[in-house]
């Protein structure tokens, strides 16, 4: 139920998928047995919703296919745990202090909603999100509460229902029984009423701007064979080089009002860092920005000489051919893509997997600014999934950033389940800090 829930299914069982499992730890006897029936529940989920492991695994980390399907099944066994753990807390509480039916729910939902909190995942996706998949008011609320806030709320449902249900189903016996309930089950129907009652309108006063700055888009549709090309060698980077340039070209003259132009992750295969501007092929970009007097922003590599360290970066170059900035290099890193577990402590790692990604951790959350002398804007750039994380782009809000900008290259992915998962997540930050937020990626 929750694994076909989530995005890209209709979220059918958001507010009741929960229950199963709530009331599964509820017959149990021991916390192992719940234990086992959470990590039964997170096994499938992960199965279901993430598959697309595998091939990010074989595409973006370079793994042998038995390596990507190795890791898809190493993932949905501890992927989220805190589905088991949060069971064998509540259970292990129940035993312990005697908890009655209805306030053992109620740590059910405690339990969920902290482990789920604290336990490390590899991306927080969580059942707020599908508010905003759904079109649910509600989801506009989230600039008070946060996603985070819906999702929790979203437990506290599940939890009533499912004590309901033990209530008036599985022990129905005493009418004051049915009467508590009916009781929960109004309670968990006037919860989500409410919130999609204080969503409503709330998006209507920010349809309004006081300034406006049309950037323009340009998406090469460049594909993981010709990325992974352009890392082997120079000459097979003019090509990609090529069709950026085109493509703006092509755009400019059909907007020809635009005050800047935005390229995606990685766009320029090679680093733009300052000492390597002349060489051939950021020559050539430099040129064409002096040629229209065009700003650029755009992802490239990025390269540390003194720490002999390649970033996965991100530049501004102004209409002068000048980087006045220094360029963000992205900190949050995709394991198994850009980083391997432990690979730092564990050397021979690299020997087992030699194609493996590798790159530097930036500084974190930095607010560049972009634009022309008489437009100057505060940009907070987010690479990836930088932008699934709330605390990262309050980060940018709280340093003045005006505008988010989330560059990405989904291409490693699939076609049906994470673009989709990732575009609605990353949408979810501009709700919540209330700036506009412009996207662009490689495919």
């Amino acid at each position: 139920m929750i694994g076909t829930s989530y995005i890209p299914f209709i979220p059918w069982a958001i507010f009741f998928g929960l229950t199963p499992l709530f009331l599964y730890w509820a017959k149990a006897k021991t916390p192992g047995q719940a234990f086992l029936g959470g990590w039964i529940t997170q096994f499938v989920l992960n199965l279901i919703g993430f598959h697309w492991i595998a091939y990010t695994a074989i595409e973006f980390g370079h793994f042998p296919a038995w390596g990507g399907w190795l890791t898809l099944l190493g993932f949905a066994a501890i992927a989220h745990l805190h589905y088991a753990i949060a069971g064998w807390l509540a259970v292990k509480a129940r035993n312990s202090l005697k908890v009655l039916s209805l306030w053992f729910f109620a740590t059910c939902a405690v339990f969920f909603a902290i482990c789920e909190r604290l336990f490390p995942m590899i991306f927080p996706w969580h059942l707020g999100y599908p508010w905003l998949w759904a079109g649910l008011p509600g989801a506009q609320f989230a600039d008070v509460i946060g996603f985070e806030g819906l999702n929790i709320f979203t437990i506290v449902v599940n939890a009533m229902i499912a004590c309901a249900i033990f209530l008036g189903v599985m022990h129905p016996s005493g009418e004051k029984r049915r009467h508590k309930a009916l009781a929960l089950v109004g309670g968990a129907v006037a919860i989500v009423v409410a919130l999609n009652i204080a969503g409503l309108g709330r998006a209507d006063r920010w349809r309004t701007n006081d300034h406006t700055l049309k950037i323009l888009t340009v998406q090469g549709n460049i594909g993981n064979f010709d990325k992974l090309m352009a890392e082997a060698g120079r000459n097979f980077r003019t090509p990609i080089v090529n069709k950026f340039l085109d493509l703006t070209q092509k755009g400019l003259t059909e907007f020809p009002d635009t005050n800047i132009v935005l390229w995606p992750e990685t766009a320029f295969p090679d680093v733009l860092d300052v000492p390597y501007q002349n060489d051939p092929s950021a020559a050539r970009v430099r040129k064409f920005v002096i040629d229209h007097k065009m700003p650029l922003l755009t992802g490239s590599y990025s390269y540390d000489p003194r720490l002999k360290e390649t970033y996965n970066g991100f530049f501004f170059v102004n209409a002068y051919g000048v980087t006045p900035e220094e360029p963000y290099r992205k900190s949050i890193l995709l394991v198994f893509g850009e980083t391997f577990p432990f690979s730092d402590y564990v050397p021979y790692m690299t020997k087992l997997f030699p194609d493996l990604g590798s790159f530097g951790r930036g500084k974190g959350p930095t607010v560049m600014t972009i634009g022309a002398a008489d437009q100057l804007i505060k940009y907070g750039p987010q690479i990836c999934y930088e932008g699934l994380y709330p605390w990262f782009t309050v980060e940018l809000a709280k340093q003045g950033a005006q505008i988010l900008g989330n560059v990405t290259n989904d291409s490693w992915f699939g076609k049906e389940f994470e673009p989709q998962q990732h575009l609605y997540m990353t949408l979810a930050r501009a709700i919540e800090v209330r700036r506009p937020l412009i996207r662009s990626t490689n495919t």
